[in-house]
């Protein structure tokens, strides 16, 4: 066999899709899981069926590797286990097939024509009437065949583009074949392709098209120029061709799983009934470091309620193409996804796409124009989501009302709502939730918040009376970079730091530019040493812009040792008050030692003190006690290696 013909275009392939499908009405699922699939194959006097029997009942019913029963039984959790009922296998047995009334080119003609396939459909049972009772395939009894299966010989039109007056047929549910078989009805029925051109069939299709039978919509997005779900389910534009890649196509052997919210509920229709294999778990308040397994080996799904809207709200699952999961190895990247699920937005009773009501949040692309995660400089709509996934692997670890996306409502309507501190990709990934200010309570030193080195905190000022407080414990003794960037612009937020004793030991140094202010303080902390961050506003506060705190290690750069910066408070200095000099080495120099000294004015030492290894920056604190009020010379002398740098002021010293 060939590897099959090489796509000729990719608007064909958008606009063949365009309203290609359908969906049963009504959700079919047996109480016991157990789902009978009466499958036949037929063939064309201008296509002989060349696929035999086994072949193909492995394809539908095999127990291990890539198959429908495999495939059904991995995303539905073992809750639904396909069988092929009393016929123990396709029909006719062997590698007999069906012989249509017309050649292929009658049912096809590359377009849709559900007319002629409700015909073919008909003529495929006929075929097998006098060997299969259908009431057999009628197992919850209402009359109506359960699943209906038809391969027909030659390729799918979806997978080859023979165009108009070309012979090939497209997979599809076909819907009101309205006929009947010992006495039960035949509604719906699968049509699918052997394509003998390709080494395997793309059985994603299969799994594709099977779903439609329990009801489950399209998810393209009608013209398919936003995508909602690409290639991350079953029901996306991609998610059935996941696989190696041939001749422009994915092979379809490795399909994406269902998304979370149709696992949840087939037809994404609430009004019916949520019928699925899932329920998934509200998020109602406030919570750190929340575990979530990947989606591929737990009914793992979370929901966040938006405000007081029963109808919208957040879905979250987490994807991991390396989890040991038979299927979903093929997705773009791993990480947590989330869906922006609008309920409100209903669709016809014979609509059967619903991506309007479903939205992936994309980090990489937030208005999903296709722009490729490893060169944004390429568009095309087939990257459309495949940055989507959330995680610290990709320095994504965030989606709140500040990123973007954001998440606000729909209509524009701040949520609140902070998803924070996204782990790496995993088959378990941990993350933070919050409603209206992050990390709360952490308004004093008893309630401060734990940061981990290397990561980023967003948060917010929430109101004029809003102070945050972080807390740091080093293990080892180590020089430490405090960080508070993306300060809302024309803002006055500060950084300051407290040691254990709750006594102020440094202040974030002005880094920022009129866009987007930052702080920043190093410091050589000792191993087992409390450190707290503060953060307060001398002005203004935003409930809508987020700030990011973070702590990082620091190495001592190389170059010119240099104070650029020194700063004494009060000055003019009260007697028996404190005065404090605040200082700073230009780009994390490192300094072997910083010398302090006050004198009067005819020269005589007063007070001396000394800071060794300082990265950065650093601080003297001191007492004004035993000296008459005047004016005094100080000098601060930084020292290295034999290099040194010295910088001078005065000081005015006051009576109480």
């Amino acid at each position: 066999m060939n590897q099959g013909p090489k796509l000729s275009s990719y608007k064909q392939y958008l606009s063949a899709l365009d309203g290609c499908c359908f969906q049963r009405p009504t959700t079919v699922l047996q109480p016991d899981g157990i789902e009978f699939v009466l499958a036949i194959k037929i063939d064309f006097s201008d296509q002989v069926g060349s696929r035999s029997g086994n072949q193909i009942n492995e394809y539908l019913f095999a127990d291990q590797g890539v198959s429908l029963k495999t495939y059904y039984r991995e995303v539905s959790y073992d809750q639904m286990d396909v069988r092929p009922g009393p016929a123990e296998g396709i029909m006719p047995k062997k590698d007999r097939w069906v012989r249509a009334k017309h050649p292929m080119s009658y049912y096809g003609d590359g377009k849709h024509n559900v007319a002629r396939y409700r015909e073919l459909v008909r003529e495929a049972c006929q075929g097998i009437d006098d060997e299969i009772n259908f009431v057999d395939y009628d197992r919850n009894k209402d009359g109506i065949v359960d699943h209906l299966f038809i391969v027909h010989a030659g390729d799918d039109e979806a997978s080859t583009f023979t165009g108009t007056f070309g012979p090939n047929i497209w997979s599809v549910l076909v819907p009101s074949i309205n006929t009947s078989f010992d006495g039960v009805k035949i509604d719906t029925a699968v049509l699918v392709a052997e394509e003998p051109s390709f080494k395997h069939p793309h059985l994603g299709i299969y799994f594709h098209e099977f779903f439609h039978d329990f009801g489950a919509p399209d998810v393209y997005g009608s013209p398919m120029i936003d995508a909602r779900d690409h290639k991350w389910g079953l029901m996306g534009m991609y998610g059935p061709y996941q696989g190696q890649i041939t001749n422009g196509l994915g092979d379809g052997m490795n399909p994406s799983h269902i998304i979370g919210y149709l696992k949840w509920d087939f037809d994404a229709r609430p009004e019916n009934g949520r019928k699925g294999w899932l329920k998934p778990k509200t998020i109602t308040g406030d919570t750190l470091n929340y575990s979530l397994p990947c989606i591929e080996l737990k009914p793992s799904l979370l929901k966040i309620e938006i405000l007081d809207r029963p109808d919208e709200f957040f879905l979250l699952e987490n994807r991991y193409t390396r989890s040991g999961a038979g299927f979903d190895r093929y997705l773009p990247e791993s990480g947590l996804l989330i869906w922006h699920i609008d309920e409100s937005k209903v669709r016809s009773a014979y609509a059967v796409d619903a991506a309007q009501q479903i939205w992936l949040e994309d980090p990489n692309d937030p208005n999903h124009i296709g722009q490729n995660p490893t060169d944004p400089s390429q568009r095309n709509m087939s990257y459309i989501s495949d940055g989507a996934a959330y995680s610290a692997d990709d320095e994504q670890t965030s989606f709140m009302q500040s990123t973007n996306p954001s998440s606000q409502a729909n209509d524009g309507t701040p949520t609140g709502i902070s998803i924070t501190n996204i782990s790496r990709e995993g088959t378990i990934m941990s993350m933070n939730f919050s409603t209206g200010d992050t990390y709360e309570p952490n308004n004093n030193f008893s309630t401060a918040f734990p940061l981990e080195i290397g990561q980023s905190y967003p948060s917010f000022i929430f109101s004029s009376g809003d102070i945050d407080y972080y807390r740091f414990q080093p293990i080892d003794s180590i020089t430490l970079l405090f960080q508070l960037t993306d300060i809302p612009e024309n803002y006055n937020y500060q950084l300051q730091i407290y040691d254990q004793n709750q006594v102020l030991i440094a202040e974030g140094i002005d880094l920022g530019t009129s866009l987007s202010a930052s702080r920043q303080v190093a410091y050589q902390a000792k191993a087992g040493q409390i450190l707290y961050l503060v953060i307060r506003s001398e002005s203004e506060f935003s409930q809508k812009l987020a700030y990011q705190v973070s702590i990082q290690k620091l190495v001592g750069q190389a170059g010119l040792l240099n104070i650029t910066r020194m700063k004494i408070f009060p000055n003019p200095a009260h007697l028996g008050r404190t005065l404090t000099l605040s200082y700073t080495v230009s780009d994390f120099q490192t300094a072997d030692q910083v010398i302090w000294e006050i004198y009067t004015i005819g020269g005589d030492l007063i007070h001396s003190d000394l800071e060794t290894e300082v990265v950065g920056s650093g601080r003297f604190i001191w007492t004004v006690n035993g000296i008459s009020t005047g004016v005094y010379i100080h000098s601060l002398v930084a020292q290295r290696n034999g290099e040194s740098h010295q910088i001078s002021g005065k000081i005015a010293v006051v009576g109480n």
